[in-house]
């Protein structure tokens, strides 16, 4: 998809479907923001819904997830919560003092599928969010499996600590700018 396209999605938020469900291998939730410092940080709305969607969905499958979407994915009491050999999480940025991006999360995510020979995701993402998180994912290798329930299932937050992810305005004045960074850097 050209970086035009994925702006214009993640600024209307009709992103594109890709693959069916019954042949992912597995989940990857990629978090959208979260609510107090960094330390004591809560999940939050957006990740709540995130993970509301996966219990509902995907129980049967392993899940690789950034840390917010775990954190509320573990309050619904989820089954598998404490398998480690069916909930993957993503914690923090390799790199010293990192920021935990959305390209980090991919890579992390990659390494875990490589291990366990998984080549397909269904992704769960803010639905502004999914073209730059498909867009990465394809780039790495990863095999996106994106369903139309994100769509208007997953709210902005308007008490998240990432001000870019408070309400769509914020988010607007941001994400094209993540997208072109993205492109320079190489990883879309």
């Amino acid at each position: 998809m050209s970086l035009a396209k994925s702006i214009i999605q993640s600024w209307t938020g009709r992103y594109t479907v890709y693959g069916n469900p019954e042949y992912a291998d597995c989940v990857i939730g990629f978090a959208f923001g979260y609510r107090g410092k960094r330390k004591q940080a809560k999940p939050g709305l957006s990740n709540q819904d995130l993970a509301s969607i996966a219990m509902r969905r995907y129980g049967k499958l392993p899940k690789i997830f950034q840390i917010e979407i775990a954190e509320a994915y573990c309050d619904m009491e989820a089954p598998d919560c404490n398998d480690p050999r069916k909930i993957f999480r993503v914690y923090a940025s390799r790199k010293i003092m990192g920021y935990l991006d959305t390209r980090e999360v991919a890579d992390q995510a990659k390494q875990i599928m490589d291990r366990h020979k998984w080549k397909s995701a269904v992704i769960l993402a803010h639905p502004y969010h999914i073209p730059r998180v498909v867009a990465v994912c394809q780039k790495l290798g990863i095999k996106p499996i994106v369903t139309s329930e994100l769509r208007g299932g997953v709210e902005f937050d308007l008490s998240s600590s990432q001000k870019w992810t408070r309400s769509l305005g914020e988010w607007r004045g941001k994400e094209p700018l993540a997208m072109i960074y993205y492109k320079l850097k190489g990883w879309v």
